[in-house]
C-alpha cells in the first residue's frame, strides 16, 4: 500500500489506519440521518440530498455542512451513499466525475450490490458494499446495530470501523447476507404481530390493548430471548419449539 497516496498512519495497535478527516453522507432520509448522527463529533461532515431543506434539517442536528449538489462530496475522504437501490448505479457514475483519488465510497443501500466492473474500472477509489443489520427507528432509540463491511482491505476497514465506531459493532463479512437477514426478521416479525392481533380481536380485545401487547409483551419477550433472560415458562416453550421439526 502506498502510504503517501492513501494517507495512512499507525494506530495504537501498530497497524495502518487511513486518515479520514471529512465524511459526506448522501441521502438525508431516516437511515441517512441516523448515520450522520453517529459520526465522530470532531470530524467534518457534509450532508447531501436532492431535497435541500431536508439536507439542512439533518445538517443542523449534527453540526454539518449541507448541499443539494453532488459536487460538495469532492473534498470528502469517505462518502456514504444511503439511497434507494435504483439510484445507486447512477450515483456512483456521478461521483466518479468529482471525487479525489483515494476516496472510500460506501454503498449502504441494503438491497443494492456494487458490480465488480465498477470497482475494477474506477481509478484509485474504493467502492465498498457496507450494510446495516438493524431498524433505523429502533437504532435511534438505542437498540444495537451491526455494520457489515465487504472488504479484505484491512486499512480501509479500520478506517470505516473508526468512523462508524458509535454503532454496536462494525465487522468484515459478506454484506450480501444482510438483505436476507433484515427481510426475514421483518417478515417474521410482521407475521407474529398480525397473528397476535387476529387472535386477540376474536376475543374482542380493545385495539389499544392489542398494540401495547405487541409493542411490549411480544417485542419484550423477543429481546429477552436474545439476552437469555427468559422466565421459566418461556424457557420451557423454547425447548419445546426447538425440538420440533
Amino acid at each position: 500500500m502506498n502510504a503517501k497516496r492513501y494517507r495512512v498512519r499507525k494506530n495504537l495497535l501498530g497497524g495502518l489506519l487511513m486518515e479520514v478527516k471529512s465524511v459526506a453522507v448522501i441521502g438525508a432520509g431516516r437511515m441517512g440521518s441516523l448515520i450522520a448522527s453517529k459520526l465522530p463529533t470532531e470530524m467534518k461532515k457534509i450532508v447531501i440530498d436532492k431535497d435541500r431543506d431536508k439536507a439542512r434539517e439533518v445538517a443542523e442536528q449534527v453540526e454539518a455542512e449541507y448541499s443539494d449538489k453532488i459536487e460538495m462530496a469532492a473534498a470528502a475522504d469517505m462518502i456514504m451513499m444511503v439511497l434507494p437501490t435504483p439510484t445507486i448505479k447512477e450515483m456512483v457514475g456521478k461521483l466518479m466525475d468529482v471525487v479525489k483519488d483515494g476516496t472510500t465510497i460506501l454503498n449502504m443501500a441494503t438491497t443494492a450490490q456494487i458490480e465488480p466492473a465498477m470497482v475494477l474500472n474506477n481509478r484509485d477509489i474504493a467502492i465498498i458494499d457496507t450494510k446495516i443489520i438493524g431498524h433505523a427507528k429502533e437504532i435511534f432509540r438505542g437498540e444495537p446495530a451491526i455494520i457489515v463491511v465487504n472488504t479484505a482491505d484491512e486499512a480501509r476497514f479500520a478506517a470505516i470501523a473508526n468512523v462508524l465506531k458509535k454503532f454496536y459493532k462494525v465487522v468484515q463479512g459478506d454484506s450480501s447476507l444482510v438483505e436476507t437477514i433484515n427481510s426475514l426478521a421483518s417478515s417474521e416479525g410482521i407475521k407474529a404481530a398480525v397473528a397476535i392481533r387476529k387472535k386477540l380481536q376474536t376475543l374482542n380485545v380493545d385495539n389499544d390493548w392489542i398494540n401495547v401487547a405487541i409493542r411490549t409483551v411480544c417485542a419484550g419477550t423477543m429481546k429477552a430471548f436474545t439476552e437469555d433472560d427468559l422466565g421459566h415458562f418461556a424457557r420451557e416453550l423454547v425447548k419445546k419449539l426447538e425440538q420440533e421439526d
